[in-house]
């Protein structure tokens, strides 16, 4: 005959005991360097702060040149972007618009305009954010509306901005759209017949970049 094996005793959970590693017991240069790390791992991803950068992006201007319509676009934007998808109202940005990008179909008045704007000497239209209001938080595949304010940077003269924007968030990526309107004159944009009012479009993506 086989042997019969000898019974398995349960053990009990209750029995064993874990004791957690004591910070104290490390070495404090340890402590400094572990503890944030452990702080930061245990927050969900929405809670940590992202880098973003700006991708994809497509803007449009109308303006008037004794009463002429003109129509034109700008790639050349980017921009440096922290957030918090669970904490709007703590985002940071500044967003930069390269104006050497600026085309209006005809290569004469695209020169015409770098002039007026003092492409050479102030290369770039900058908006820096100062506040957004709107919901608190955005999940994931949603749309909110909210508003946001700032400073407009433009040929070296900074006035305050506020304009509506809508975002939608995909996975770690955020698509920005807004409209704005501003006064070129305002900012010494001497255009002879110009408009003061100028109409600005702008769509892109704020990704990740991790």
């Amino acid at each position: 005959m086989s042997a019969i094996p000898a019974p398995v005793t349960p053990v009990s959970l209750k029995s064993v005991s874990i004791k957690p590693v004591a910070l104290k017991s490390w070495p404090k240069k340890w402590v400094s360097v572990a503890l944030p790390l452990l702080l930061a791992a245990s927050l969900p991803i929405s809670a940590q702060p992202l880098s973003l950068s700006a991708s994809k992006a497509s803007i449009s201007f109308a303006y008037k040149v004794t009463l002429i319509p003109v129509n034109g676009t700008a790639n050349g934007l980017s921009s440096k972007t922290t957030l918090r998808f669970d904490q709007l109202s703590e985002t940071k940005t500044t967003v930069q618009v390269d104006l050497s990008t600026l085309k209006t179909g005809i290569h004469l008045r695209d020169e015409h305009a770098r002039e007026a704007l003092g492409v050479k000497e102030y290369p770039q239209a900058i908006f820096k954010l100062n506040k957004f209001t709107g919901p608190k938080s955005i999940a994931l595949g949603q749309t909110i509306s909210g508003q946001i304010s700032g400073s407009f940077s433009l040929r070296g003269v900074t006035l305050p901005l506020n304009a509506p924007v809508t975002l939608t968030r995909e996975g770690e990526t955020l698509q920005v759209k807004t409209m704005f309107t501003i006064n070129p004159k305002a900012h010494g944009v001497n255009v002879k017949g110009g408009d003061t009012s100028t109409k600005v479009t702008a769509q892109f993506y704020l990704v990740s970049s991790k």
